[in-house]
């Protein structure tokens, strides 16, 4: 009986799961995006770290147990989804590294964070 209530009360492998990837995403955004972002200035300038301050959130509200922090990953993977067309085509920056290839690399890491989260949600209650 004390191990099935052990086993209830840790996070299941799906929320380590997308906190993790929330927090790959997190360092990609202060590492790479916040510089690149206050480099062109605009509204990206803003627009990154307040993205990035709500996935630091939405990791907080996974470790407290609150589903608002899935939620809050899934918004940030949409908004990874639509940053490099966003910036690139639209408002026509050449990406820092000069290579054409490098949107693939956060649509990769918001599309494993949407699924992951949609994961943990649905075995929220199991």
């Amino acid at each position: 009986m004390e191990i099935n209530q052990e086993l209830k009360s840790r996070s299941s492998i799906y929320h380590q799961t997308a906190m993790a990837m929330m927090l790959i995403q997190l360092v990609h955004k202060i590492v790479r995006e916040i510089p690149g972002a206050i480099k062109m200035e605009g509204p990206g300038a803003i627009g990154v770290p307040i993205f990035a301050g709500l996935l630091a959130v939405g990791i907080l509200l996974i470790i407290l147990k609150n589903k608002w922090g899935l939620i809050l990953g899934i918004i940030d993977g949409a908004f990874m989804i639509f940053q490099p067309i966003l910036v690139h085509i639209i408002l026509a920056h050449p990406d820092q590294n000069g290579v054409w290839w490098y949107p693939i690399f956060p649509w990769t890491q918001a599309i494993l964070i949407i699924y992951f989260c949609c994961l943990a949600w649905k075995n929220w209650a199991k």
